[in-house]
Protein backbone atom coordinates (compact mmCIF):
# COMPACT_ATOMS: atom_id res chain seq x y z
CA UNK A 1 0.00 0.00 0.00
CA UNK A 2 2.84 2.35 0.36
CA UNK A 3 4.38 2.28 -2.81
CA UNK A 4 0.88 2.81 -4.55
CA UNK A 5 0.47 6.13 -2.50
CA UNK A 6 4.10 7.25 -3.60
CA UNK A 7 3.27 6.72 -6.28
CA UNK A 8 0.12 8.56 -6.84
CA UNK A 9 1.85 11.08 -4.30
CA UNK A 10 4.70 11.61 -6.72
CA UNK A 11 2.29 12.00 -9.61
CA UNK A 12 0.37 14.81 -7.78
CA UNK A 13 3.25 16.67 -7.06
CA UNK A 14 4.33 16.14 -11.17
CA UNK A 15 0.80 17.26 -12.15
CA UNK A 16 1.22 20.40 -9.60
CA UNK A 17 4.56 21.11 -10.68
CA UNK A 18 3.35 21.29 -14.19
CA UNK A 19 0.61 23.32 -13.29
CA UNK A 20 2.37 26.21 -11.30
CA UNK A 21 4.49 26.08 -14.64
CA UNK A 22 1.46 26.34 -16.85
CA UNK A 23 0.25 29.62 -14.36
CA UNK A 24 3.76 31.39 -14.49
CA UNK A 25 3.81 30.88 -18.37
CA UNK A 26 -0.51 32.03 -19.02
CA UNK A 27 0.53 35.13 -16.71
CA UNK A 28 3.54 36.03 -18.01
CA UNK A 29 2.04 35.85 -21.59
CA UNK A 30 -0.10 38.51 -20.49
CA UNK A 31 2.34 40.99 -20.30
CA UNK A 32 4.10 43.22 -22.64
CA UNK A 33 7.67 42.72 -23.06
CA UNK A 34 8.61 45.62 -21.02
CA UNK A 35 6.56 44.58 -18.29
CA UNK A 36 8.04 41.11 -18.13
CA UNK A 37 11.49 42.91 -18.45
CA UNK A 38 10.70 45.25 -15.94
CA UNK A 39 9.78 42.15 -13.55
CA UNK A 40 12.74 40.05 -14.06
CA UNK A 41 15.50 43.04 -13.87
CA UNK A 42 13.81 43.51 -10.44
CA UNK A 43 13.70 39.78 -9.69
CA UNK A 44 16.88 39.00 -10.65
CA UNK A 45 18.10 42.34 -8.40
CA UNK A 46 15.73 41.50 -6.13
CA UNK A 47 17.64 38.10 -5.17
CA UNK A 48 21.00 39.31 -5.60
CA UNK A 49 20.02 41.96 -3.04
CA UNK A 50 18.18 39.14 -0.65
CA UNK A 51 21.58 36.68 -0.61
CA UNK A 52 23.39 39.90 0.82
CA UNK A 53 20.67 40.53 4.07
CA UNK A 54 21.79 39.42 7.15
CA UNK A 55 19.75 36.89 8.76
CA UNK A 56 19.60 38.39 12.30
CA UNK A 57 18.32 41.72 10.92
CA UNK A 58 14.98 42.55 10.36
CA UNK A 59 13.82 42.61 6.71
CA UNK A 60 13.43 46.10 5.36
CA UNK A 61 9.59 47.89 4.21
CA UNK A 62 8.77 47.15 0.96
CA UNK A 63 9.46 51.00 -0.05
CA UNK A 64 13.04 50.76 0.90
CA UNK A 65 13.31 47.19 -0.91
CA UNK A 66 12.26 49.01 -4.53
CA UNK A 67 14.51 52.16 -3.77
CA UNK A 68 17.29 49.90 -3.04
CA UNK A 69 16.43 47.68 -6.10
CA UNK A 70 15.97 50.79 -8.36
CA UNK A 71 19.21 52.36 -7.19
CA UNK A 72 21.30 49.80 -7.35
CA UNK A 73 20.48 48.81 -11.23
CA UNK A 74 20.67 52.75 -12.04
CA UNK A 75 24.34 51.77 -10.67
CA UNK A 76 24.53 49.21 -12.96
CA UNK A 77 27.29 48.82 -15.75
CA UNK A 78 26.85 47.11 -19.71
CA UNK A 79 23.94 45.44 -20.06
CA UNK A 80 22.44 44.41 -16.97
CA UNK A 81 18.86 45.48 -15.85
CA UNK A 82 18.60 47.60 -18.89
CA UNK A 83 15.02 47.86 -18.81
CA UNK A 84 14.81 48.88 -15.19
CA UNK A 85 17.79 51.41 -16.18
CA UNK A 86 15.62 52.80 -19.42
CA UNK A 87 18.83 51.51 -21.70
CA UNK A 88 16.26 49.46 -23.24
CA UNK A 89 12.36 49.20 -24.07
CA UNK A 90 12.40 45.62 -23.56
CA UNK A 91 14.49 42.39 -22.31
CA UNK A 92 16.42 40.62 -24.64
CA UNK A 93 17.64 37.04 -24.12
CA UNK A 94 21.87 37.37 -24.19
CA UNK A 95 22.96 36.16 -27.81
CA UNK A 96 19.36 36.81 -29.17
CA UNK A 97 18.76 38.92 -32.63
CA UNK A 98 17.75 42.35 -32.12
Amino acid sequence: MTAEFDAQLVAYFETRARQREQEIDDRLAELTPRERGLIRDAAVMGYVLGRRHPEDKPHPTDTLVMRAVVYAALREDGNYYAVLRGAANQYTEPGAAT
